[in-house]
C-alpha cells in the first residue's frame, strides 16, 4: 500500500484525463453504449432506461446531449442491428430418479 502523494514519474498510477467531446464524438459514444447493450440482447426500452439512469454516467451524459429523439432512434437501429434476446422460461423442475 502507497504512503505519502503519489509518485508522477510513477507508470503505474492511474491518471484520469478530460478531454473535450464535440457533438460528433458524443453520437459515436452513444452509438458505441447502445451497440453493447444490444449486442447483451437488452431490448430497445431497457436500453433507452439505461440512458435515461445517471448511474449510467456515460451514457446519461449522452442523452442529456443528443437529445431523447436522436438517442431512441440510434438504440432502434442498434436493436434492429442485433435483435434482443428474450430470456428462455426457467427449466421446469421434476422430481429425483
Amino acid at each position: 500500500m502507497p504512503y505519502g502523494a503519489p509518485d508522477p514519474t510513477d507508470p503505474n498510477v492511474l491518471v484520469g484525463v478530460e478531454l473535450p467531446a464535440d457533438q460528433e464524438a458524443t453520437r459515436d459514444m452513444a452509438w458505441v453504449f447502445a451497440e453493447e447493450f444490444a449486442r447483451t440482447g437488452f431490448d430497445a426500452p431497457r436500453i433507452l432506461g439505461l440512458f435515461r439512469s445517471p448511474f449510467y454516467a456515460g451514457a446519461h451524459r449522452a442523452l442529456r446531449r443528443l437529445g431523447e429523439t436522436e438517442v431512441a432512434a440510434i438504440i432502434r437501429e442498434c436493436v434492429g442491428v442485433f435483435g434482443a434476446h428474450t430470456r428462455p422460461p426457467d427449466a421446469e423442475v421434476t422430481g429425483g430418479d
